[in-house]
């Protein structure tokens, strides 16, 4: 009798435990069947405000997750040469992608012009000094002139050539301060610690910036170009990202945020 109710316990407790190892394996399989791919991506500053905006559409599109890395375009190039693990390369011009590409980092038939990018003068809405022109900057009362680093940030290069294109950069120069990207100097002026600067169009926001566009033809064109890394683990989405820039959505979004496309 005793022997009967030790084996009924037995199978008792084995069936038991068969149940719950089974719904533990059923939820491990649940857990990595919801397991969603990360698409990472390292784009140029001024793309802060767009790129959000895309990425946030492409996740809900593609069921994925998409992480980004926004610095200057230099500095990008920089760490993707060095080995960081980005997936794609939104840079803020096209010789960066070109000399990856000539150091076999990209996938070169993925190279792709997204976006031409304008560059501005910008100052805070409740400045009490008038500064439309590049002249404007002349004035005793602007002390501090902010643009990004011309050394490693297609923005800030653009803005010394059309500085220079004015014959204004000597004059000027003593009274500049050098984000480390465009994002930094846009900061400087909202913060106060510069009195204007030259700023992307894509990151104005006219709730707080009085913001003058400077001609196209007193720079070198802004031609951003963006491409697959070679080193990625997820092409396909890469490559899908690129596709959806492209697309009616992706260039609408673009545009919203001061992007001409490059055949324009």
């Amino acid at each position: 009798m005793k022997k009967n109710l030790f084996m009924m316990l037995f199978l008792l407790t084995a069936a038991l435990l068969s149940g719950c190892l089974t719904n533990q394996s059923a939820k491990i399989i649940k857990t990595s069947d919801l397991a969603k791919k990360e698409l990472t991506i390292a784009a140029a500053s001024d793309l802060s405000r767009a790129f959000t905006e895309l990425g946030a559409d492409f996740e809900s599109a593609h069921n994925c997750i998409v992480t980004f890395s926004f610095g200057s375009t230099g500095t990008l190039s920089e760490q993707i040469t060095n080995g960081a693990p980005f997936d794609l390369f939104a840079a803020a011009n096209e010789k960066v992608i070109e000399d990856l590409d000539k150091n076999n980092l990209i996938l070169s038939d993925t190279k792709y012009p997204y976006a031409l990018g304008r560059i501005g003068i910008a100052a805070q809405k409740d400045s009490t000094v008038s500064v439309v022109t590049l002249a404007d900057l002349l004035k005793p009362e602007i002390k501090k002139i902010a643009i990004a680093n011309p050394a490693h940030a297609p923005y800030g290069l653009a803005a010394q050539e059309a500085l220079t294109a004015a014959g204004l950069w000597d004059e000027l120069e003593p009274k500049l301060v050098y984000g480390k990207n465009i994002s930094e100097a846009l900061s400087f002026i909202t913060t106060g610690n510069a009195d204007a600067g030259l700023i992307a169009l894509s990151l104005h926001d006219e709730s707080k910036l009085n913001f003058s566009l400077i001609d196209t033809a007193m720079h070198q064109p802004l031609r951003q170009t963006m491409a697959v890394i070679k080193t990625t683990k997820e092409e396909a989405l890469a490559r899908a990202f690129i596709t959806y820039v492209n697309s009616l959505e992706g260039k609408e979004i673009m545009s919203k945020y001061g992007f001409a496309a490059p055949e324009e």
